[in-house]
């Protein structure tokens, strides 16, 4: 799985132009959280953990940093740090839109009993969840909370969703890492079983897929790139 352009400015010219029938979906994952720093699993719910100070300037750079780049929409899942990350950005682009949009198709894993949980409390807790994380992801399944590939399954219909409702253009998805993963292993019919531990997102970090005609797969421009 190799990218078109190594960094965000490579890509920005293709960005900069629109071409009839290529639709390119601009991904990234809310700022930074006082949870994500102490390395603890995100409860799950619409309120969940504020950003940081850091969150909320990764953010805003991110924006910036897109301020020249055209934007038809912006997708945002409905939790709390994400629709800030989702305004944050739009408020430093040079031409905001007036609406973000809301998916719930856009929520977070619901990680179970880990939720709350620090990672070496999670390890010591539930060890043989330990290495299902870290190297077979499509098998994990989190007690009380989701299964990873039905989890996957449903970012998938959203990305349909998404896909129908936009033709050509740049279009911004806002939400979290797990999900990220999966919209972009969607667009790029990834499987799995080879790829759901090799895509790690980073907060704020961009990744670009590029779809001729809405049709999967599409290339992959950028990848988790900060």
């Amino acid at each position: 799985m190799e990218t078109v352009y190594a960094t965000f400015e490579d890509a920005e010219k293709v960005l900069l132009k629109e071409d009839e029938d290529t639709l390119r979906i601009i991904f990234t994952r809310h700022g930074r959280t006082h949870l994500n720093a102490d390395r603890i699993f995100q409860p799950w719910t619409p309120e969940g953990d504020q950003l940081s100070p850091e969150g909320v300037t990764s953010a805003r750079n991110l924006g910036k940093k897109l301020n020249n780049i055209s934007i038809k929409k912006i997708y945002s899942s409905d939790w709390h740090r994400v629709i800030h990350t989702a305004q944050l950005i739009n408020e430093e682009r040079n031409q905001p839109l007036h609406e973000i949009l809301i998916s719930r198709g856009l929520r977070d894993f619901n990680f179970g009993e880990l939720c709350g949980l620090s990672v070496t409390e999670a390890d010591r807790l539930f060890p043989e969840l330990t290495e299902l994380r870290a190297k077979s992801l499509y098998k994990f399944k989190a007690p009380g909370g989701d299964i990873f590939f039905d989890f996957y399954n449903g970012k998938k219909k959203e990305l349909i969703r998404i896909l129908s409702e936009n033709s050509k253009g740049n279009i911004l998805v806002v939400s979290h890492a797990y999900v990220t993963k999966c919209l972009i292993m969607a667009a790029l019919d990834l499987t799995l079983e080879e790829y759901a531990n090799k895509i790690n997102i980073m907060n704020t970090s961009l990744s670009i897929v590029e779809l001729k005609g809405r049709r999967i797969p599409g290339r992959l421009l950028v990848l988790n790139y900060k």
